[in-house]
């Protein structure tokens, strides 16, 4: 959506004035919503309030700033002139440039001296503006000649114009100009890089879909937040079909974003206007990827790893030694590509020049090492392990894989066979993983280390897990390691550590197949306290998982929140983090923490880490959450993409989940043949997901079912499936599925849904205990004090339920007043899901027939007694029975309170 701060091309001299009647120019994009809409009614307002001289907006190129400016002028009234000029490379050179075209209407005489070139300057604009107020848009201020600032700061000091700038920094600026922000005269915005919701938002906006979470980080991290880079890296990409459109949501394929095309020329474009010294520094840096400080200053000129600080291009880590590197890694990427081989031979030669071979090797981590492979050196198998572990470390099984091509056939030959398994397993190629596992059958691994053969032993168990062939038995791999680990009598750190690893392998594998008990009793031993490496993080976030799905909410909660923290302070695998947060996240949607999942989602998206540290239950968290809160619209295409981009790449199986809660939106929304179709996707067989998943996935598939008319089949299968999970002690799923009986209808449940309540801890088991209870006592009021708690929570759907059931109760009550009420805040939740379906719900189920309910409708609307006669093809005498069954069934007495009991429009609501 932002253009080019460059109207013209990069360079020209040609400068331009803006009048009413060339102004059309600005309403390019009047009517299409754009990021950043405060900041332009800021523009706004600072242009039409008379205080000041104006406003200058700072940023890089490629910031938007070009067009902040012109979404604000093009809101000005017809009692505004805008003139525009603008400043170049050419036009900084000479006298007066950018003002050029306006000079031309002057006389020539004018021209001898700058006092007598502001008078005419003055009497041009008097003239022009015929009384209107004159707003001056100086785009790229920085490149204005010395005597154009002064006149541009003259005529704005004076009041003789407005003025609206826009520059790269303000040390650039003229001091004329400098002067007036110094006097406070002039207003000052800086323009930063879009942040991830603002990325989203644009690209949502100027694509027409909405962008999966993994496609919306790719150009995000991409761009580095620049709008200039981010459309042009977007296009790139939809022309390539790298990011794919289906169903109206856009999603990233199986490649990688490729850094061609129109984005690889703006970046060598920027790189061509750095000087020598600092295009050495960036070429290295991009090619090593990170070169420790102290390295770098003695083969570059500090002066230009300065000003290449100050630009925001590198930065320098904290870490012990401080490294440096490139800012943005796709701009790295892309530089590296573009670097001709001899002159990456060259800096390579530089770099080793002053490093030893092992320093100049792991310098750059895996980067480091790809360089010099793409220069011929030789590497060492130490230092190509090293480097491909670092890869799967950081998702990049691909650079792992080429790692271990390079020493193939040379020692250490099992480290380089878990490492490339590893690889193979991340991208879900089971196949080549077992392949490589099959030459190291147990006479092979007979006498390994220890360690090594715990790692494979961990990879057979992970293969079989994911395996539904038969025989395929990962509990008895993992009791053959257990067996061979109870033998050792030592307690050396080797020992240790496998003993940690093979405790996390358990639990982790009872959590995928719901067997929670066994992962409490294994993890029984965990320290909360002591969370400092990545085995016993993981082992504790498992024991979170356990303890909420057994009913300990409120503990799990709290230990998960301890896990979390710890995270910060311990060095972990993408996979480890994406399990971490996915579990976390998982577990706030299960208790029904919406408002704190809602929050820990916000906090994660705001994070510059890739999507691989976030994991499959992030592209559709808050899609589930916008359905809860009844955002159908909102939920529904978020939904979407995300179930695009899992079926795309879906390490971790939530593909089944994401297509169950899109069933359940769309059947919330009316949409029952779309739900009917999404529910008929989850009959095909798909891979193995995890356990407490998999119920996730059940509930919505039901509770999309019940939507669709399915109701009483469904609270059967709801009631049964509570049971079950009662059975195995999975208390928090049961209550989940029994509160979902009981809201949809079955009054017999509540004595069951009070007594499995009051064993699970955390607010919704409180929630479901106060439904419980209004239930019980028919107490409309306590049901309606449970729908608004629920509704303050973020549960919609639960608050709508509870006040059906409120409806329900007090119509039975024949209590008057209290009907009113409850019926009032059914409607107001009612319309809040939008479907017509849903506003005459409780009417339709529970209080009127089929054929009573379209009467209402339709004298609700207004419509006469004859009409609606004439309408269904009945007696006028029949309408009115039907209508004072209505009055006396809903507690009303006049067609107005009808109205305000049924709010739904007759030609939408679905009658008969």
């Amino acid at each position: 959506m932002f253009q080019q701060d460059a109207g013209l091309p990069a360079g020209s001299g040609q400068t331009e004035a803006i009048f009413p009647a060339q102004r059309n120019r600005f309403g390019r994009h009047k009517d299409s919503p754009f990021t950043r809409q405060q900041l332009v009614a800021e523009v706004v307002e600072t242009l039409t309030s008379g205080s000041g001289c104006g406003i200058v907006l700072v940023g890089d190129h490629g910031a938007g700033k070009s067009f902040i400016a012109q979404r604000a002028l093009e809101q000005l009234g017809d009692e505004y002139l805008v003139v525009q000029v603008r400043g170049s490379s050419i036009s900084s050179k000479l006298p007066y440039g950018a003002l050029s075209v306006l000079l031309n209407d002057l006389d020539a005489s004018h021209l001898e001296h700058p006092l007598m070139v502001l008078r005419g300057l003055i009497q041009l604009l008097r003239n022009k503006s015929e009384g209107r107020r004159v707003v001056l848009f100086v785009d790229n201020a920085h490149d204005l000649d010395e005597l154009s600032s002064m006149m541009v700061a003259q005529l704005s000091a004076g009041a003789h114009v407005t003025l609206l700038a826009a520059c790269v920094d303000m040390p650039h600026v003229g001091g004329d100009i400098m002067g007036l922000w110094k006097d406070d005269l002039l207003r000052r915005v800086d323009l930063g890089p879009f942040d991830f919701a603002e990325t989203a938002a644009t690209l949502h906006h100027e694509y027409g879909g909405r962008f999966s979470l993994t496609a919306a980080r790719a150009l995000w991290s991409a761009s580095g937040g620049n709008a200039l880079f981010l459309h042009s890296l977007t296009r790139e990409q939809i022309k390539l079909g790298t990011v794919i459109r289906q169903d109206g949501v856009w999603f990233l394929g199986n490649g990688p974003i490729a850094l061609t095309g129109e984005i690889r020329d703006v970046v060598k474009a920027r790189l061509n206007r750095l000087g020598t010294g600092q295009r050495d520094v960036f070429e290295l840096l991009a090619l090593a990827g990170a070169v420790p400080l102290q390295t770098l200053m003695l083969i570059a000129n500090p002066q230009d790893m300065d000003a290449l600080q100050e630009r925001a291009l590198i930065r320098v880590t904290h870490n012990h030694p401080p490294m440096v590197s490139v800012a943005n890694p796709v701009i790295a990427g892309i530089v590296a590509s573009v670097v001709p081989p001899g002159r990456s031979a060259e800096l390579r030669r530089r770099l080793t020049a002053v490093l030893q071979e092992s320093e100049a090797l792991y310098a750059g981590g895996a980067t480091g090492v790809a360089w010099a492979l793409d220069c011929g050196e030789q590497v060492s198998p130490g230092v190509a392990l090293a480097a491909a572990l670092a890869a799967n470390s950081a998702s990049d099984p691909a650079a792992a894989l080429r790692f271990i091509q390079e020493i193939e056939g040379d020692e250490p030959a099992v480290p380089m066979a878990i490492e490339s398994i590893s690889a193979h397993i991340s991208v879900n190629d089971e196949e080549s993983a077992r392949r490589a596992l099959e030459t190291w059958d147990d006479t092979a691994c007979r006498d390994l280390p220890l360690a090594e053969w715990t790692a494979l032993q961990l990879l057979r168990a992970e293969l079989e897990k994911r395996s539904t062939a038969p025989g395929s038995d990962p509990q008895a791999r993992l009791r053959e390691l257990a067996e061979r680990l109870s033998a050792e009598t030592t307690h050396t750190p080797a020992v240790e550590s496998a003993r940690a690893r093979l405790r996390l392998a358990e639990a982790g594998l009872a959590s995928f197949q719901g067997r929670y008990a066994d992962v409490l009793a294994v993890t029984d031993g965990v320290d909360a306290t002591d969370l400092g490496t990545e085995p016993r993080l993981l082992t504790a976030s498992v024991r979170c998982e356990a303890l909420a799905v057994t009913g300990n909410v409120v503990q799990a909660l709290a230990l998960g929140k301890q896990v979390l923290a710890a995270t910060a302070s311990v060095r972990l695998t993408d996979r480890a983090v994406r399990e971490v947060r996915g579990r976390y996240l998982l577990l706030l949607l299960l208790s029904a923490k919406f408002n704190e999942a809602s929050a820990f989602l916000e906090e994660t998206y705001a994070g510059g880490e890739p999507q691989t540290r976030l994991g499959g239950m992030f592209e559709i968290g808050q899609g589930v959450l916008d359905v809860h809160a009844g955002r159908l619209d909102d939920a529904v295409s978020r939904l979407q993409a995300g179930r695009w981009q899992l079926r795309a790449q879906d390490p971790d199986t939530f593909a089944g989940l994401a297509t169950a809660v899109c069933a359940y939106a769309a059947a919330l929304q009316g949409e029952e043949e779309t739900a009917g179709l999404l529910l008929g996707d989850l009959a095909q067989a798909g891979p193995p997901a995890a356990w407490l998943v998999e119920r996730l996935a059940r509930y919505f598939e039901l509770s999309a079912q019940a939507e669709l008319g399915q109701r009483a089949a469904s609270i059967r299968t709801l009631m049964a499936e509570a049971d079950n999970d009662t059975d195995t002690s999975a208390l928090a799923p049961a209550l989940l599925f029994l509160s979902a009986a009981a809201r949809l209808g079955d009054r017999q449940t509540f004595q069951k849904l009070g007594n499995l309540s009051g064993r699970v801890s955390g607010q919704f088991a409180a929630l479901c205990s106060r439904l419980a209870e209004g239930m019980r006592e028919a107490d409309s009021e306590r049901l309606l004090a449970a729908s608004k708690d629920a509704d303050a929570s973020g549960n919609a759907v639960f608050a709508r339920d509870a006040a059906r059931k409120a409806v329900s109760c007090a119509n039975d009550a024949g209590n008057r007043i209290a009907l009113r009420i409850a019926q009032r805040a059914q409607q107001s939740l009612d319309d809040r899901f939008g479907s017509p379906k849903n506003g005459l719900h409780s009417l339709t189920t529970s209080t009127l027939t089929a054929r009573e309910c379209e009467v209402a409708v339709r004298a609700a609307a207004g419509t006469t007694n004859r009409k609606i006669a004439e309408q269904m093809h009945v007696s006028v005498r029949t309408v009115e029975g039907h209508l004072y069954q209505v009055y006396s069934k809903l507690h009303v007495a006049s067609r107005s309170e009808l109205k305000d009991v049924i709010s739904t429009p007759a030609d939408s609501a679905r009658l008969g």
